[in-house]
């Protein structure tokens, strides 16, 4: 590894032109591929094998009748004065309905309170006039609130669909009638992007830090530079991606997290090192070599781990995740890449400029050397080892508060009553909520799915109809059987509270317990229990089912790869169990805001609900990889000094001294990048915005600063325990050389002076 990086790093810096050309064109040639195939091509598409959704899914999908797999949104009617007349539509609505059968946006069933209407396969629109008699149950009790509900085709996913829909009713908004959308057809109208977008707050935020910390233009924008490379590169390969397998619409968003977050992350360890070496004395060209040969191999481990660990999330067997996991590795990926090819390139035209003017005077004269002493730092990691105790668990009580609300998370799909509040979705909702008659139970959508010989017995379905309804939660008024085929049928209904209601998927488990099973007995008919709700609960089961397996493999690699590393056996479990606790406290934090409601407002995020139920193993993997650099990064110095003296404290106090500063440092810049994600209008961008903001900050300021120094001194020389069997067996993996590793190469220091004379 030492020999390829260092070739690597002296490639990059002879050739600067060339690569810094090569990753321009790269982008380009890129980013015109993407656009030639059409653009990316998101959509959320689960498929969870040996589930009941997924055997509903695949019986629908076969009996393609009535659109009835296809995705469904609700035009809310409403009158801003008055009521609604129950006999007549309101002027256009009708024509325009029947209209949008012919515009090719794949509508197939439109039902509303005044009529419905039907698509023919020549788009032709079939219009039901209302029955005589009667209060259609479209229509509120008050008469304030009408429902049109609408059905696009099997398989029809298309978000330019329903946005014109969306688009060609708006007009029919005047002073007296409203018109808003909801439904999960038009879930993307929610988040929609208004204002500065989350990836330039982040932009903006990292590079307030960096001219802090760096006190120099050139020095800031590297990083910044090398993040934009990535993202240049890495969202149209994600875009080409989505032509190949489906990515789900929130893998873009949390591209742009991971690459702004850990690319200024990485380049901040180089750049630094970099700074450090010029201040040694040692020459640009070669200053940069080392910066690579050291930083930079931690830079390689630390996002090899992130892209295994995140990669790891396909074992867990759920084809949605699969192009999150791989869209986010490449991505990481790159900025690796970036980071060890781009950044030395521009680093070497920069040449002194990194250093802030009167440093670069002095250095370039030789009358400036590198400061060895951490003065505050020093004083801090002293204080911390006479005080290991009281501090250790003072750390650790806090990082225990945090983590209480985790052992209340609830896995599930949060409704659009958590939407934005300005958004027409939450808009929707709300007006259904509040409407006399429908209430909040009328947002949710299940269904009973009766297949077999029998499904289309009327006798049969007036049975399971009559029973559905006197089931507790379930909205007696709402079930309504549905036949589809000879044997196929649907008995539609709604609860009464909401679908994100723990009672909501209490009705799904009880239903598949209790209910099914006694209507199924002694008939050849099989009955499924379908909706949103019961996907979800279907999908947190799986999840939840593997969680144990995936985090335990998560950690036995990071065991693995510090156990090699650092030649030790109690380091890696001590990070293990850090890992473990940085992981509890942020989804404590999580379930706190977005469960259980704290603070929601301020981050317009509803009044909580559950969390996604793929959250919890993508975030750890997330987590897991970024909580390896900065352990990476403190204890390879902590290592080192080890090795020297054989003196535990010495070691402890001295890797803390030394890489406080740049830890915290970098922790502040990701978290501020990651922060800048929390006006996003998407919920679980927000989640992983808050979470791993909060991560990293309780990683960098508690776990690093405090609880891993404390332990480490607790513990004493026992920390870097080795059998001397394993020591023979196991091979040396070195992330990090030692800073006194270079050596002047013939003719390099004569070729960077003759370069970097004058800048």
């Amino acid at each position: 590894m030492h020999f390829v990086v260092r070739t690597l790093a002296r490639f990059a810096v002879r050739h600067r032109w060339y690569v810094i050309g090569g990753w321009i064109a790269a982008i380009i040639v890129i980013q015109a591929v993407a656009a030639g195939t059409g653009g990316a091509a998101y959509k959320d598409v689960f498929t969870l094998p040996h589930t009941e959704t997924q055997t509903v899914l695949n019986l629908l999908k076969s009996h393609q009748q009535g659109g009835q797999a296809g995705p469904a949104g609700t035009v809310v009617v409403y009158a801003k004065q008055g009521r609604l007349d129950p006999a007549r539509a309101p002027r256009g609505l009708l024509p325009a309905l029947a209209r949008l059968c012919s515009a090719g946006d794949h509508v197939t069933v439109m039902r509303s309170p005044w009529g419905s209407v039907l698509c023919g396969a020549d788009g032709r629109a079939q219009l039901s006039p209302l029955a005589a008699g009667g209060h259609s149950p479209l229509l509120s009790t008050d008469d304030r609130v009408g429902l049109v509900a609408m059905t696009w085709q099997v398989n029809q996913n298309a978000t330019d669909n329903f946005v014109g829909v969306h688009d060609r009713l708006v007009p029919l908004r005047n002073a007296r009638l409203g018109y808003e959308f909801t439904g999960t057809a038009f879930a993307n109208l929610a988040t929609e992007q208004k204002g500065i977008p989350p990836e330039i707050l982040g932009f903006a935020a990292a590079l307030i830090v960096l001219a802090v910390v760096f006190r120099t233009v050139g020095a800031a924008a590297l990083p910044l530079l090398s993040a934009a490379a990535a993202l240049g590169s890495g969202l149209g390969l994600l875009a080409l991606l989505t032509h190949a397998m489906n990515v789900a619409t929130f893998a873009p968003q949390l591209a742009q997290l991971m690459v702004i977050g850990v690319g200024v992350d990485y380049a901040l360890f180089i750049v630094t090192r970099h700074r450090r070496n010029l201040q040694r004395g040692i020459p640009v060209a070669d200053s940069i070599v080392l910066a690579i040969d050291t930083s930079g191999r931690a830079v390689l481990f630390a996002a090899a781990t992130v892209c295994v660990a995140v990669l790891g999330l396909c074992a867990l067997g759920v084809t949605f995740l699969y192009g999150v996991a791989l869209g986010t590795a490449i991505a990481v990926a790159l900025t690796m890449i970036a980071s060890l090819t781009l950044l030395p390139a521009v680093l070497s035209l920069l040449g002194y400029r990194v250093l802030p003017r009167k440093l670069r005077r002095g250095v370039q004269s030789g009358a400036v050397r590198v400061e060895e002493h951490h003065t505050r730092w020093s004083a801090w990691a002293r204080f911390l080892s006479h005080n290991k105790l009281v501090l250790g668990a003072l750390a650790a009580g806090i990082i225990v508060l945090l983590a209480v609300p985790f052992f209340s998370m609830r896995l599930g799909r949060a409704d659009q009553g958590n939407d934005p509040a300005g958004s027409t979705t939450r808009k929707g909702y709300d007006l259904i909520a509040a409407a006399p008659g429908f209430g909040p139970g009328y947002n949710s959508t299940l269904e009973l799915v009766v297949n077999g010989p029998g499904a289309n017995d009327r006798r049969y379905l007036t049975d399971i109809t009559r029973r559905l309804r006197r089931v507790p939660d379930v909205n007696p008024t709402s079930v309504l059987p549905v036949p589809i085929a000879r044997d196929l049928a649907l008995v539609t209904f709604k609860t009464k509270t909401t679908p994100q209601a723990a009672a909501t998927s209490d009705v799904v488990r009880s239903l598949r317990r209790d209910f099914v099973p006694a209507i199924s007995q002694g008939s050849a008919n099989h009955v499924y229990v379908f909706g949103q709700t019961a996907v979800f609960v279907d999908f947190a089961r799986v999840l939840a089912s593997k969680m144990p397996v995936f985090f335990v493999a998560i950690i036995g690699l990071s065991f693995l790869l510090l156990m090699l590393a650092f030649r030790s056996l109690v380091v890696p479990l001590t990070a293990a169990v850090m890992n473990l606790f940085a992981a509890g406290a942020s989804f404590g934090i999580v379930v706190a805001v977005f469960q259980f409601g704290w603070f929601a407002d301020l981050l317009g995020v509803g009044g909580g609900g559950p969390i996604e139920p793929f959250l919890p193993v993508m975030f750890f993997a997330i987590l897991f990889g970024l909580s390896m650099d900065y352990q990476v990064f403190l204890v390879s110095r902590m290592h080192e000094e080890w090795v020297h003296t054989r003196d535990n404290g010495r070691a402890v106090r001295t890797g803390q001294a030394e890489t406080g500063g740049i830890i915290t440092a970098a922790a502040l810049i990701m978290i501020a990048v990651f922060c800048g994600f929390l006006p996003a209008p998407q919920r679980v961008i927000k989640m992983f915005g808050l979470g791993l903001g909060s991560g990293v900050f309780i990683d960098a300021f508690v776990l690093r600063t405090v609880l891993v120094p404390a332990a480490m001194h607790v513990i004493g020389s026992a920390n870097w325990y080795y059998p001397k069997w394993l020591e023979r067996i196991t091979p040396r993996v070195s992330v990090e050389a030692a800073d006194d590793a270079w050596t002047p190469q013939p003719g390099d220091e004569a070729e960077g002076e003759r370069q970097f004379a004058g800048v």
